[in-house]
């Protein structure tokens, strides 16, 4: 068994696909194939089932799956410790991140890292909070970033910074109450609201804040549902209602004048972004290297 074989290994199962890993690894696909059949052999038993369009691990590929992920990040580690890396880290970091992070939060900070270390590559992808915790369990993604918390005692989540929600609403429409949530609500109730999707952690703590104050789901007059929160923002300017998004999304359209802002005094609109990790998960040091830089950035903020 060799290390470039469980690397061929690991893409493919992350890819589905062996053109894609191919073109990835820099290898023909015979030669990728040649790799999997000797790994295979080396193992005894079949890792994959190929399909026309997609690959599929085989139960024996996905139980595999987390050991060569970690013997491929203990490599990496211990050349690490032995200096071998030194400042001239190299890798790739996979994350998966709810909306907000993933738009408003990480491409700021992955633009500062690659500063600092340019020969580390990222692949930033998207989903609600729900999908994140979902997909991190698959081990295809290496760390995960999300707005609300998660009851699985499989991850491990650290606050990276804070979050708050504010009250959006279009340019034309104005609110001239006070910033206390009864009163809030009550401008609310009779509005066209514009709502995230299910499995959202802004949807999930709007909704506890709404509750909280005797103002259900049901009761608000929802004219659409977005899977992102720069569509919701989208939206309100455009006139076609109101609604909840994150403070750091509404940022640069309340700069533009297309919308207008209400904050609430209310801590339930406070929340935290997490970084998330599996924890059975051996993080490679360019993996880490990330992780620390940006609990850095933020604690010196």
């Amino acid at each position: 068994m060799e290390f470039k074989q469980l690397e061929a290994f690991v893409q493919i199962s992350k890819l589905q696909s062996f053109s894609k890993a191919s073109e990835s690894l820099f290898l023909t696909q015979p030669a990728l194939s040649s790799q999997i059949n000797a790994l295979e052999k080396d193992i005894g038993t079949q890792l994959f089932v190929r399909s026309t369009k997609r690959v599929f691990p085989t139960k024996a590929g996905i139980d595999f799956y987390e050991y060569a992920q970690k013997m491929l990040a203990l490599r990496d580690q211990s050349l690490y410790e032995m200096g071998k890396y030194s400042k001239e880290c190299t890798g790739e970091v996979n994350i998966l991140a709810s909306s907000v992070p993933a738009q408003y939060i990480l491409p700021q900070l992955i633009a500062d890292f690659n500063k600092e270390y340019p020969n580390i590559v990222f692949r930033l992808y998207q989903k609600d909070s729900g999908g994140v915790f979902e997909e991190l369990i698959k081990y295809q993604y290496d760390i995960g970033f999300v707005g609300t918390e998660s009851e699985n005692c499989r991850y491990t989540l650290t606050t990276l910074c804070k979050d708050q929600l504010v009250l959006i609403l279009p340019r034309d429409m104005k609110y001239e109450g006070s910033r206390e949530a009864s009163e809030v609500i009550r401008f609310i109730s009779d509005k066209n609201f514009i709502m995230r999707e299910q499995g959202s952690g802004t949807r999930a703590e709007m909704e506890l804040f709404l509750t909280r104050y005797g103002l259900s789901e049901k009761e608000l007059k929802a004219v659409a549902y977005f899977g992102n929160t720069q569509g919701i923002v989208e939206a309100v300017s455009q006139g076609m209602g109101i609604s909840f998004v994150s403070k750091a999304a509404a940022k640069i359209y309340t700069r533009l004048d297309l919308i207008n802002v209400v904050e609430i005094d209310s801590e339930l609109l406070s929340r935290n972004i997490f970084y998330v990790q599996k924890k059975d998960m051996i993080l490679t040091p360019a993996q880490e290297l990330f992780i620390t830089y940006a609990k850095n950035c933020y604690q010196n903020i």
